[in-house]
Parts: structure tokens; C-alpha cells; sequence
């Protein structure tokens, strides 16, 4: 079955088009993108059926953004892109290797038409490469091969200069990321990095970040990248630098609009609880509430040839047999390279009634991407209890993640669970390397599904 066409069963799975046929969407500013093989949303309930009652109950709907190919072709947005590298002393030999290699490499996959920068930082930070166009490679990868591991680690400093390198070429993109790479811990510059991620936020520059190894702040990471929309990868060793780096040029390349803003209006007798995107991560996403009562929500970028699934966890107050409309949703954003208003799509979300009383069977794919957020969401709280010094409680949730993980095939992390497990169990502590690997492979469950 195509999970982007109506059926028999998934009888309120509709395309956006299809439910304004029943009276259930509209949509409006759609301009050059009024295309089905562009963008589309579409969504599928938990059950078929929900039970009719009087009393509040949980309903979840898996809420899927289909972005297709750009048929644009005459031009092409430029990137802007600037890379922030740690160049300390624990960089020193395999790492620096590897990073340098990755970042060349980075630099063959731009064109002449993309701009490029690249700050080193230890205890202080250095321009290697000056924001250019890329229209000299050779004469750039002299200067990142100039690079040496040496001093300590402030991460401020590198962030402040790459955000300030990347400046000038706002002004000519909309496409701005900055890459950050660092494999170690930064003392005493934690708010201002904070800062800077908010500073970067107002340029229009994403932070995405990268761990390299067990030693790097992941909390500090993810919070500077948050703040811009940016994301955070971990890198267990430094081998696979050069394929981090190709992933994300690769994606950040299919870019059509950094910024993308989710709105969900709760009808009549609805509550909307929590708001899950399960790819490129899974995290719980914060509301923005407006004085309309509408949810908003910051998606981030959208990629080309990409599906984006959204669980929506909803409390239904009361409710009688047949269709009860739940909810407005619309999806804003403004293409890269057009001047054009927010393309944006409206669709109204149905759930169906009934007052026969009779065993609902779960939709199987709402059923694993809800195994999957389950897993992420415990292992966060099992890591919590154990930081509160409840190791008891935690290692307990980590057991309840291995069972969730084994139920949707996923062995390798179940048994980075129990392994962890048996650490704590034994010595009273989980391994770094082992709570990284449990942390960003249940974040990065859905990715399996999700992209074309």
C-alpha cells in the first residue's frame, strides 16, 4: 500500500488534495509548488476506529510531511557554509588526519558558486581559509592542510569567529550553516557559547555540531545547536569523520528552506499533549502558543527527496460516534533563492467514532515509530535517574529500552543497553562511549523509514 494515498485501511489517510475533496482541508499560497510531487502531507490515526466515550482518552496520529523532487533547474541557491574545527592537542594524529582529509574532501563536493570558510581554535581561534567563493579548491586545501593539533580548548572563540567570517555572505544566501567539530570538553566559556548559538540564530546561520570520540559535552553541543536549528551528530571514531562530513553536505545541499514553521489548531473537545519529530531526530518539540490558541512549531530545514514523520500525542475530552474534526494543521516556509511568501499548506485532521465495543488493532506503522520515540524517551529519563543517583530506577527503565528495542529488530542497541546495564549493576556507572551510543542510536531510530 502507498502510505500516501487513501485506503480501505486507513480509511482518514488522505494527501491534502483528497481531504479538501471531503471537506476536511484547504490550502492556499501554493505558487510554483502546487505540485503533488513536491510537497504534500498526509496523515494515519492510531486505530481506524477510537472508541466513543464520554471520558478523556489519548489518540495518536502519525503526521507525515512528503517533500519531492525541486523542479527548479535554472538556478541553484548557493551554500554558505563555514566549518569551526578543534585543533588542540587531543586532536593530535589519527584525528587531525582524518578531519583534514574530511574537511578537503567537503570542499570538492562545492561549487564556484558556494562560499566557504574555515576557523581552527584551540585556546584561541585562527582564519584558516577567509569566507570565499569556491573557485580556487587547490589553493584551500594548502591552507587546511596548514592545520596542527596544539594548545587547549575554548570553544567560544572559534564559534565568535566563525559565525563573524560567515557574515558577508548572508547577504547573498539563505542557505548559511556552520559546521562545528570539536572532540573534547571547553572550560569556563559554556553561557557564551549559549550566546553565540543565539547569535547565530539572528544571522540566519545554522549550527549543526559534531562529537568526536566519548569526551565532548554533549549537553553544551546540543543546546548551542538547538538555539539556531541546527542538530547534533556523534562520531564514535575518527574513521568515520569523512563520512559524517559527505552525509551532511549531501543533505545540507537538498536544502529548499532553512527555516519551516508547523501550526496545529486543537478543535472543539481536543487537547494537544506533545509533539515528537521523529526524523532527522527524535525529539519533542516546543510549542510556540499564540494568542489564537494555534501551536506552532519550528521544524527546521526541509530537504528535497525527504520524508518528514511527526507523532502528535492528542487528549480527546469527549466524544460521540462518527467523524470528529481534531485539528488544523498548516505547514509554512519560504523556498531558498525566491522572494515569494510562505508557501503554505492547510489540511484539517479527522478521527472516527464508534460506539461498538470491540478490540482496536494499533496501524502497525504508528505502532513502531511509538516503540521508537518509547525507547528514546526512557533511556532519557533511565539517564536522568541515575544523575539524581537512582540507579535503581534507571537501570530499571534501561531494561524496559532493551525490550522495546528488541520488539522493533534493533539488537545491536538492545545490547548496548544490557551492557551498560551489567556496568551498572557491577560498578555503579554506565561507560560514556556506551551512553552516547544509547543516547543518538535511539534518536536516530527513525531515519531507517523515513528517507527515500
Amino acid at each position: 500500500m502507498n502510505p500516501f494515498k487513501s485506503s480501505d485501511e486507513h480509511p482518514f489517510s488522505y494527501k491534502a488534495q483528497e481531504a479538501t475533496d471531503l471537506g476536511l482541508s484547504q490550502s492556499d499560497e501554493l505558487s510554483e509548488v502546487n505540485n503533488d510531487d513536491f510537497v504534500s502531507i498526509d496523515y494515519i490515526p492510531a486505530f481506524q476506529n477510537f472508541q466513543a466515550t464520554n471520558e478523556s482518552q489519548i489518540a495518536y496520529i502519525l503526521l507525515k510531511v512528503q517533500i519531492g523532487k525541486d523542479r527548479r533547474t535554472a538556478h541553484r541557491t548557493p551554500l554558505n557554509i563555514g566549518l569551526v574545527l578543534d585543533q588542540s592537542s587531543s586532536m593530535r594524529g589519527e584525528k587531525l588526519y582524518s578531519l583534514k582529509a574530511a574537511a578537503r574532501r567537503l570542499v570538492d563536493e562545492l561549487t564556484p558558486e558556494d562560499y566557504f570558510s574555515l576557523i581552527s581554535f584551540n585556546d584561541r581561534a585562527t582564519t584558516v581559509v577567509s569566507c570565499q567563493k569556491v573557485t580556487s579548491k587547490e589553493t584551500i586545501k594548502q591552507h587546511i592542510d596548514s592545520i596542527e593539533a596544539k594548545g587547549g580548548t575554548e570553544l567560544a572563540n572559534g564559534l565568535f569567529t566563525g559565525i563573524n567570517e560567515m557574515k558577508p555572505a548572508t547577504g547573498h544566501t539563505s542557505l548559511n550553516f556552520l559546521l562545528l567539530l570539536t572532540d573534547g570538553q571547553t572550560y569556563g566559556d559554556a553561557d557564551r557559547c549559549v550566546q553565540l548559538g543565539q547569535e547565530a540564530a539572528r544571522q540566519k546561520i545554522a549550527i549543526h555540531t559534531m562529537g568526536v570520540g566519548i569526551d565532548w559535552n554533549e549537553d553544551l553541543l546540543e543546546t548551542v545547536a538547538a538555539q539556531s536549528g541546527g542538530n547534533t551528530e556523534y562520531i564514535d571514531s575518527a574513521d568515520k569523520i569523512l563520512l559524517a562530513f559527505l552525509k551532511k553536505i549531501k543533505t545540507l545541499r537538498k536544502t529548499i528552506t532553512p527555516v519551516s514553521n508547523l501550526g496545529f489548531e486543537p478543535l472543539k473537545q481536543v487537547e494537544l499533549k506533545q509533539v515528537y519529530r521523529v526524523t532527522p531526530q527524535i525529539s519533542e518539540l516546543a510549542p510556540n502558543v499564540l494568542p489564537d490558541g494555534i501551536h506552532e512549531y519550528n521544524l527546521g530545514p526541509l530537504t528535497t527527496h525527504t520524508r518528514y514523520n511527526l507523532l502528535l500525542e492528542l487528549v480527546i475530552l469527549k466524544s460521540q460516534p462518527g467523524v470528529l474534526p481534531v485539528g488544523n494543521v498548516s505547514l509554512a516556509f519560504t523556498q531558498a533563492g525566491t522572494q515569494k511568501a510562505n508557501t503554505q499548506i492547510r489540511m484539517t485532521l479527522g478521527l472516527n467514532f464508534t460506539d461498538k465495543t470491540r478490540e482496536l488493532a494499533i496501524d502497525p506503522e504508528v505502532k513502531n515509530l511509538l516503540e521508537k520515540v518509547s525507547a528514546y524517551k526512557l533511556q532519557a529519563r533511565a539517564w536522568q535517574d541515575i544523575e539524581n543517583g537512582d540507579i535503581k530506577s534507571g537501570t530499571k527503565r534501561l531494561a524496559a529500552v532493551s525490550t522495546r528495542l528488541l520488539s522493533i529488530g534493533e539488537v545491536d542497541l538492545a545490547n548496548q543497553v544490557q551492557l551498560e546495564i551489567r556496568n551498572l549493576e557491577q560498578r555503579g556507572t554506565a561507560s560514556s562511549a556506551g551512553r552516547k551510543r544509547i543516547k543518538y542510536g535511539t534518536r536516530g531510530l527513525g531515519n531507517d523509514s523515513t528517507q527515500d
